[in-house]
């Protein structure tokens, strides 16, 4: 596999940039068409004699923008906890990225259609603000600043807005072939660095700093480490499901469902796992809480503060 090739990406898994973009270099008179196909995708569904691709995996799409309005909720009556206006950020931002890969996995924007580049863009855009926001919010714990003021929640929408237009406008030049020289379907090392490379420095800095918390901040908290260790289990288990095993996947079970499905319920547990963590580690911070018995994950909070005063 050559950096910033997706050929082999693409012809073992069903990601909706495929079939925008050709392989690393590659002369489009020679190949005669755009685009990369797997070599095993999912059976689409005739209803209403209109075809519904992916048709999992969007019960699964749904089912997740129901859990994320639930844990948008929970959040938000954490009126005192740390962070708790950038986790709903993030988790807004998740939201619009669930609702973007539903519009192109079920072929809403079918492939080739004139709208179909802008959406997957749109996708490609939400997946960096997602990492971004992620990060970003990881970093409240450290009381770098003060979180959910004026100048945090501004400066958090405005360098995800940032990140947002970076990856679209490079995802969409990559797709159209007569915008640019540089970047277009045949020259994808651009796309691919923000994609890969750049979103996963995102999420192993949030890892990092997430331990750091476990570890230095809260004294070695073995319920969060647990919470976010299942976390960062679903997100490989994902990732693995999709780019490793869907070929295996999808022809064992005779193309009635791909790789993607599994990968796209790992991913929703990866989410509700990422809640549970910053839940744990932000369950002091709720002023109104008496503390008269020991909480699983936090401890005695009485008798640590009676020790502090003696």
């Amino acid at each position: 596999m050559v950096y910033g090739d997706f050929k082999a990406l693409c012809e073992n898994s069903p990601i909706p940039l495929c079939i925008l973009i050709s392989p690393l270099g590659a002369n489009l008179d020679d190949i005669g068409f755009q685009g990369i196909l797997p070599t095993c995708y999912a059976r689409s569904v005739n209803v209403a004699n209109t075809l519904i691709f992916q048709i999992g995996v969007s019960v699964i799409h749904l089912v997740t923008l129901i859990v994320m309005q639930i844990i948008v909720y929970l959040t938000r009556r954490r009126y005192t906890a740390i962070g708790r206006k950038e986790m709903i950020f993030f988790f807004w931002c998740f939201i619009g990225f669930t609702i973007g890969t539903l519009i192109v996995d079920t072929g809403v924007s079918p492939p080739g259609s004139p709208s179909s580049s802008y959406f997957v863009a749109f996708q490609v855009a939400m997946t960096g603000s997602c990492c971004w926001s992620l990060m970003y919010a990881g970093f409240t714990a450290f009381n770098y600043w003060e979180d959910g003021s004026l100048w945090s929640m501004l400066t958090l929408c405005i360098s995800t807005l940032i990140i947002f237009s970076v990856n679209y406008i490079i995802a969409i030049f990559t797709f159209k072939e007569d915008w640019s020289t540089v970047i277009n379907p045949t020259h994808t090392t651009a796309l691919f660095t923000l994609f890969f490379v750049i979103n996963a420095i995102f999420l192993s800095v949030y890892l990092i700093s997430q331990i750091l918390v476990c570890c230095c901040v809260l004294g070695f908290n073995l319920w969060a480490l647990g919470a976010l260790s299942l976390s960062v289990f679903f997100f490989a288990s994902a990732e693995l499901l999709l780019y490793a095993f869907n070929h295996h996947i999808c022809t064992s079970l005779n193309h009635y469902v791909d790789g993607a499905i599994f990968s796209t319920l790992g991913n929703m547990f990866a989410i509700m796992m990422v809640y549970k963590y910053w839940d744990i580690i932000t369950f002091d911070d709720d002023e109104y809480y008496t503390y008269t018995q020991v909480v699983p994950g936090i401890g005695d909070r009485k008798r640590d503060i009676e020790k502090t005063l003696h």
